[in-house]
């Protein structure tokens, strides 16, 4: 018997498929990296590989960020992702069973004298079936052009509503907080962060809004590990952050004056720290980043000597 809902699964996962195949085709004729692509996004490494092998659907603003470093038109690749959102058409459902309707014919005269109308009952049988079942590619027909057009008008009038995407005082909307990466890259000359130098100590960049003008200002590796030192100049602040890494594998900043902070890798194979403030007599230089991986007794840090208090 045919399964509907395993059949868009099917059909969902095959999309999938293409998109990854795709985004593949265009990263190998761009040239990028795997650690390029995270510079030049909000993303990292781990995820755009995740992405790219099909182990894990982007997101909308993963694509466009795609498309953007990669210099690739985005449509066709949104289309492919829309493609995995929506779900395959099943079949119509047919007409609900009930009584046949009582046919009415035109009377003419000498039935109108001689001949009762006839009833429900002497009509042909299944007669009102063969009817409805005629008429049935047309109504789904129109049922598909009507359900398109009714998208079409909701995007236009998203695109076009006058003040979409702003506040009340028509700037553009700051993005909501959340990962480090998640929301598409703000305007130039629009970004509002939430904390400056001090008012940032042992806060998280991405509920401030750091890491939109975010810079990898140190870079080590450790077993194929990337341990980086990321600086915001809006926040003046620096957190650290690691990729490729496994569960348990930790980063660890320290400041001049001895602030420490550490994070340790929970769930799949990143974490970053919460930020230390820096300032014109505390520059970014004077913090040391140091990767670590327990299970080997290793670390490594940047630079190679910790600044001494």
């Amino acid at each position: 018997m045919f399964d509907e809902e395993e059949s868009g699964s099917e059909s969902s996962g095959r999309a999938q498929d293409r998109l990854a195949a795709r985004m593949r085709a265009v990263k190998e004729r761009s040239g990028l990296s795997y650690g390029r692509l995270a510079a030049k996004t909000h993303y990292s490494r781990s995820s755009w590989e995740r992405f790219l092998n099909g182990k894990q659907l982007p997101s909308r603003v993963a694509v466009e960020q795609f498309a953007a470093a990669a210099g690739e038109d985005e449509e066709s690749l949104i289309a492919l992702l829309d493609e995995v959102h929506s779900p395959a058409p099943g079949p119509a459902p047919g007409p609900a069973p009930g009584p046949a309707p009582a046919a009415v014919p035109v009377p003419t005269p000498e039935s109108a004298v001689s001949s009762p109308a006839p009833t429900a009952a002497q009509e042909e049988p299944g007669s009102w079936r063969l009817r409805a079942r005629a008429w049935l590619p047309a109504a789904r027909a129109l049922g598909y052009v009507t359900f398109g057009a009714l998208l079409g008008t909701v995007a236009s009038v998203l695109v076009l509503a006058p003040g979409a995407g702003t506040g009340q005082d028509g700037a553009a909307a700051r993005p909501s907080a959340s990962a480090e990466g998640v929301q598409s890259t703000p305007a130039a000359g629009t970004i509002k962060v939430g904390c400056k130098s001090d008012t940032c100590l042992r806060r998280e960049p991405q509920a401030m809004d750091c890491q939109w003008d975010a810079t990898t200002v140190r870079q080590t590796f450790l077993r194929g590990m990337q341990i980086e030192l990321r600086y915001s100049a809006a926040c003046q602040s620096v957190w650290g952050r690691i990729e490729s890494g496994a569960i348990g594998d930790s980063v660890t900043i320290k400041d001049k004056g001895g602030t420490e902070l550490t994070a340790q890798i929970r769930v799949e194979r990143d974490t970053y720290t919460r930020m230390l403030a820096v300032a014109a007599d505390r520059p970014w230089q004077e913090v040391t980043i140091c990767g670590a991986i327990p299970r080997f007794h290793e670390q490594e840090c940047s630079p190679d000597r910790p600044v001494q208090p």
